[in-house]
């Protein structure tokens, strides 16, 4: 079940809390993950640096920078969340055009929801998005995702972003925060952009024309990841976000609404 909260600007992400005390059993025991993920991958894998959350509220999230290999250790064994603690902090857009919402198929290769569709552009909060003062921009994030993504740059959005939604995933431990998006390019413009990417994140893009994302949604409802549906459903919701389905948005939903899903 995914905790929902609707946001009414971007919250404030800071470093300021202290990464766990990992005793050394439970370290031999990421290393013994790590390096047999290693060996299965034919592949090169890669030990990033992510922002894992400590604290979290509508305004305010605060958090430390952590090694993917233990967040990877923790999927493979949940019940090393208990000494490990890792929380990724993560964003998801939903970018509008006057053609309908982006949607991508994540490679059957990704890490997370292999071969599911979602809400494009998405990804992680690594420590490269962590300014000098401590101090995360979110918008510089979903924006770096965005032209990473789909090759559409932030002068070609039309509308300044805006953080809209919160889902906290009490399973996977991820903290996504949902950013709106609009840009004037036409679906045939983002698809260009998109196939000339060198490096795809995802298998195939779809524009789903406004009139049939609710049918999208429901249609797509087992391959669609968890995360983007909940945002979805959370915009969708009569009184949450008027002109959504439209190419403009206003979020007009009290700021303390909370579901769950």
């Amino acid at each position: 079940m995914l905790n929902v909260r609707l946001l009414q600007s971007e919250p404030r992400v800071t470093l300021g809390a202290a990464a766990p005390h990992i005793d050394p059993d439970i370290e031999a025991r990421v290393d013994e993950i790590w390096q047999r993920e290693k060996e299965l991958r034919s592949q090169e894998i890669y030990n990033g640096r992510l922002f894992s959350v400590d604290y979290c509220d509508a305004r305010t999230i605060v958090g430390w920078i952590s090694e993917y290999r233990y967040f990877l250790a923790q999927r493979r064994e949940p019940s090393l969340h208990a000494a490990l603690k890792i929380k990724p902090l993560a964003v998801t857009g939903t970018l509008s055009c006057p053609d309908g919402i982006l949607f991508g198929r994540r490679s059957d290769r990704s890490e997370m929801d292999a071969g599911c569709w979602e809400l494009v552009p998405s990804g992680g909060v690594e420590d490269t998005a962590v300014g000098s003062a401590g101090q995360v921009s979110l918008e510089r994030c979903i924006l770096i995702e965005l032209e990473e993504e789909t090759g559409i740059r932030a002068s070609d959005l039309s509308a300044p972003s805006r953080a809209v939604a919160l889902v906290e995933d009490p399973q996977s431990h991820v903290t996504d925060v949902g950013i709106m998006l609009a840009t004037a390019c036409s679906a045939a413009q983002i698809q260009r952009r998109f196939a000339a990417l060198e490096n795809r994140e995802y298998s195939e893009l779809e524009i789903i024309a406004f009139a049939e994302v609710q049918a999208f949604r429901r249609d797509r409802a087992r391959s669609l990841s968890a995360v983007s549906a909940a945002v979805l459903d959370t915009l969708m919701q009569p009184g949450v976000c008027s002109g959504f389905l439209s190419n403009t948005f206003e979020v007009t939903q009290d700021p303390h609404y909370k579901r769950l899903e």
